[in-house]
């Protein structure tokens, strides 16, 4: 489904991605953990063809996008294949809810009115917000709009949906009803990739893990082999400062 392959990326001289490369099969949930910096955010953005690499090549289904040589019409390609939840929501403050999660499929998916409207509703009425479909978005609490953004990019119906830290904005409670419509979208099946520091959701609803250090992928497993059974000292490192940091909040 996914074969991301030898991905460099750079900022200037800064090199951000590393020869990074792996698989991921359809259905499946690949969860990305590694310190602030280490290039986590960058690689999830390549797969949106928001961040655009240096070199190297990535396979979505059947469409490959290859770094040292694209067109406008391999990024409007790549891009396609996927939907994007940001970490500070990234809802428009000048529409209601409704029209948020409608936008896109007018725009992108070129739906009418109606058509793009029972889309949305019924997405809302799932995540029981049905009532707040008129609101603008400085009216909902940080979780409710946390969840109308995966709702919206739920709505573009991707092959693929990336969440860059999907819960870091959020107080406790609405943490908590955030993992939950993410965990139940993906036990329905959705190939996902979620970068977070959520290090126990991560363990329960991923299928592989990759733990990035400096622009590097540097181990990959199941949950079990990289946040219990590692012999890596940097991973246990890692693991340590982030269940501090949990402890002290």
């Amino acid at each position: 489904m996914i074969n991301v392959s030898h991905l460099i990326h750079k900022y200037n001289d800064h090199l951000i991605l590393n020869d990074v490369s792996f698989t991921q099969p359809k259905g499946t949930v690949t969860a990305i953990i590694g310190p602030s910096g280490s290039g986590k955010t960058t690689l999830l953005r390549t797969l949106n063809a928001l961040a655009l690499p240096k070199s190297g090549t990535i396979t979505i289904g059947e469409d490959t996008f290859d770094a040292s040589s694209f067109t406008k019409k391999d990024v409007f390609q790549l891009r396609q294949k996927s939907a994007m939840v940001f970490q500070n929501y990234n809802l428009f403050k000048n529409k209601t809810i409704l029209e948020n999660i409608t936008v896109g499929l007018k725009h992108g998916k070129k739906y009418n009115t109606s058509k793009a409207n029972n889309i949305a509703l019924s997405y809302l009425e799932r995540i029981n917000l049905l009532n707040q479909k008129d609101k603008y978005p400085i009216q909902l609490s940080g979780g409710q709009s946390q969840r109308i953004g995966i709702i919206r990019a739920l709505a573009l119906n991707p092959e693929v949906l990336l969440l860059d830290e999907p819960t870091s904005a959020l107080d406790p409670e609405s943490i908590q009803s955030v993992l939950s419509l993410i965990k139940s979208i993906a036990q329905e099946g959705m190939t996902m990739v979620l970068v977070t520091h959520e290090i126990q959701f991560a363990k329960a609803v991923a299928d592989q893990i990759l733990f990035i250090d400096e622009g590097q992928i540097i181990h990959r497993g199941t949950p079990k082999e990289v946040l219990e059974h590692s012999n890596s000292d940097r991973i246990q490192r890692f693991l340590n400062h982030v269940s501090t940091e949990r402890d002290d909040q």
